[in-house]
């Protein structure tokens, strides 16, 4: 669900992360776009959690 809804809010955004996730889309399709981006969520949230850090938009 969380893929989901980045993909949506991505159309009103011009951040690094929604670009991504709309050009992915465009490349591969709705739900290959969203297992994706739920991919790249637990990755983030993994790195979070192992250094200690707070979220910082990736680049």
């Amino acid at each position: 669900m969380g893929g989901k809804a980045v993909l949506a809010a991505a159309k009103n955004k011009t951040d690094p992360v929604s670009r991504w996730a709309i050009s992915v889309q465009a490349r591969r399709g709705y739900w290959k776009a969203v297992v994706a981006i739920a991919a790249k969520n637990a990755r983030i949230c993994w790195a979070m959690l192992q250094r200690g850090d707070a979220f910082k938009l990736p680049a």
